[in-house]
């Protein structure tokens, strides 16, 4: 409870990063596009991070072909390009506890983190490096100004230039301040309820984090010391104890109370400088958001439905990933956390007027 109140103290103490009104509505045209992967083998694990490399058109995945390894796919075929190594361990190329997060650098190179190291890779996907911050956990990673860096309790930790870890944020006094808590299974449970997802510009680190019931907050640290809270949309906040939807499994329907919209989102870039919010949602998956001003648009689903969620923005369209779905031996209905299907749909405006440099070509 203590590390809670002190960081929703710190939150608190930041300041609001423009206001949030909603400037567009875009919606997920399902009813056009492009199927890239369609495979009832494939188990693509969309609760981590997928990268994507929009000079090479790349997709990087996680998927229970490899468990322990990253796969990478051409977004333009759905073909296997190649497969990366991070198996599970103590040595320097391995990850300890598995895989815990990844991202792309500028160049192509691939971080990938596991709660304890960082592994580089160059864009061929050959090892580099890793890299052992001084953290409780690495519970995900970003490039910051061309050198990874991780989520630390109020704060975040860059590999500097000279491989010393480089502090930034209001003040990380000890590192390893009980920001985890591991469970009788050997799991590793964060304070803040939910591992704590990072994306970041060249100057900046963009950190999404539930720090108690509510919705997720972005926190923004800046490299010259200057942090603050990113506003998001109002429209989608608590919905109420009454709200509820209803989901069909074969004949069966059942009614479930509604959630926020803003839970577990994973923050990417859309290659336009937009700081991009989506996450698994029946209606509302997120918002694209441009830093600099505020000005965002709201993303949502032609209908009511759990069998897919929209995780990343890829030039004026949705990348989709649909669930695996079965009938078990009792007759009942099932759908997996991983997707055998992945297509992209064109986005298109319902409502407003495009922001400066964000999707203008939608229509």
């Amino acid at each position: 409870m203590r590390e809670l109140t002190l960081l929703a103290i710190a939150i608190a103490g930041l300041a609001m990063a423009h206001p949030a009104a909603t400037q567009q509505v875009l919606e997920i045209d399902t009813a056009v596009g492009r199927v890239i992967i369609d495979d009832e083998w494939r188990a693509i694990r969309t609760i981590g991070d997928m990268p994507l490399d929009r000079t090479r058109a790349i997709l990087y995945a996680n998927d229970d072909e490899e468990p322990e390894a990253v796969m990478a796919f051409s977004l333009e075929t759905g073909e296997w390009i190649r497969t990366i190594p991070t198996p599970e361990g103590g040595g320097p190329r391995e990850l300890e506890r598995g895989m815990s997060g990844m991202t792309l650098g500028r160049d192509g190179r691939l971080y990938v983190a596991g709660y304890v190291r960082v592994l580089e890779f160059d864009p061929l996907g050959q090892f580099v490096s890793n890299w052992t911050p001084q953290a409780d956990v690495v519970s995900d990673v970003c490039e910051l100004d061309g050198q990874p860096a991780i989520v630390a309790f109020n704060g975040v930790i860059r590999r500097g230039p000279d491989g010393e870890d480089e502090d930034i944020g209001p003040g990380i006094v000890d590192r390893r301040a009980a920001t985890t808590r591991e469970t009788s299974t050997g799991h590793v449970r964060n304070i803040w309820g939910r591992s704590p997802r990072i994306v970041c510009r060249d100057d900046a680190a963009y950190v999404v984090t539930s720090h108690a019931e509510g919705p997720d907050s972005v926190l923004v640290y800046h490299r010259n010391g200057e942090t603050a809270l990113l506003a998001l949309p109002t429209e989608f906040t608590d919905p109420g104890e009454d709200c509820k939807v209803e989901r069909t499994f074969g004949s069966t329907v059942r009614e479930y109370s509604c959630t926020n919209w803003a839970e577990e989102l994973k923050p990417t870039l859309d290659g336009q400088g937009n700081l991009v919010l989506l996450g698994r949602h029946y209606q509302v998956p997120g918002a694209i958001i441009d830093p600099e001003t505020g000005c965002h648009a709201v993303v949502r689903k032609p209908e009511t439905t759990w069998d897919y969620d929209a995780l990343h923005i890829y030039q004026d369209s949705a990348l989709v990933f649909r669930y695996a779905s079965w009938v078990d031996d009792q007759g009942g209905f099932s759908m997996s956390t991983a997707a055998d299907r992945v297509s992209l749909h064109p986005l298109r405006r319902v409502s407003g007027e495009a922001c400066a440099g964000m999707l203008e070509s939608v229509r």
